[in-house]
C-alpha cells in the first residue's frame, strides 16, 4: 500500500478525496498547492497585506467547511472551485469596507506633513490622483461579475475559457459580460480622455 505522500503526489483527485474525509495532510497540501494564487487575489482586491490575509484565511475556512460539496464528477480542478471562493471572500470583503466607511470621518493629519523634496510636483500628483479616482470610481460602476472578468482578462491576462473555467459558465457569457464592462468603463472615461 501506497504512503500518503506518494499517493498525494499521483493525483489531485486523491488529495480531494482524503480532505473530504478529514485528512488534516491532505487538507495541507491543497493549502500549500493554492495558498499564494489565493493571496495574489485578494491583495489586488484589497490593496492591504493584512486585509489580504484576513480573506486568505476566511477563504480558506469556507474551502474546508464546504469540501464536501465539492463534486470531483463535475470538476478535479480545486484550484478553479477555491478561486471562486476566493472572488466572493474577496468581494464581501469590499461590501463590508464600504459599509464601515460610510460615516466615518477620516483624519485630517494628513494634510499637516510636509511634502518630500523628491517626486512629481503638486501639480502632477493632483492629476495623477484625479485621474486614479477616476479610473477606480469608473470600476465600481462595474457588478461584481463584470468587475471580476474584466480584473480577469486584462490584469491577470486570463484566456476566456480560463475565466468561462474559473466562474463556471460560458466563454460565451464571459465575452458577454466582458464587452459590457469595457462600454460601462469606456462612457464613464470617455471625458477624462478628452481633458488629456
Amino acid at each position: 500500500m501506497m504512503d500518503l505522500e506518494s499517493r498525494m503526489d499521483t493525483n489531485d483527485t486523491v488529495i480531494i478525496l482524503l480532505a473530504q474525509e478529514g485528512n488534516e495532510r491532505a487538507f495541507r497540501k491543497l493549502y500549500e498547492d493554492n495558498y499564494e494564487m489565493i493571496y495574489r487575489l485578494a491583495y489586488r482586491y484589497s490593496k492591504s497585506r493584512q486585509d489580504a490575509e484576513d480573506i486568505l484565511q476566511e477563504t480558506f475556512i469556507k474551502a474546508f467547511k464546504e469540501i464536501h460539496r465539492f463534486d470531483l464528477g463535475v470538476s478535479t480542478h480545486f484550484s478553479a472551485w477555491i478561486y471562486r471562493i476566493g472572488i466572493h471572500c474577496s468581494l464581501d470583503y469590499l461590501r463590508k469596507r464600504k459599509r464601515r466607511k460610510i460615516g466615518q470621518i477620516d483624519s485630517l493629519s494628513h494634510l499637516h506633513a510636509e511634502p518630500e523634496d523628491r517626486g512629481p510636483s503638486p501639480e502632477q500628483e493632483a492629476i495623477a490622483n484625479q485621474t486614479i479616482s477616476r479610473v477606480k470610481s469608473a470600476l465600481h460602476v462595474l457588478s461584481p461579475k463584470q468587475r471580476v472578468i474584466f480584473d480577469l482578462r486584462h490584469f491577470q491576462h486570463r484566456a476566456l475559457e480560463d475565466i468561462s473555467d474559473r466562474l463556471q459558465c460560458s466563454p460565451s457569457t464571459v465575452k458577454k459580460q466582458l464587452q459590457r464592462a469595457i462600454l460601462k468603463l469606456r462612457h464613464q472615461l470617455e471625458p477624462l480622455w478628452r481633458e488629456q
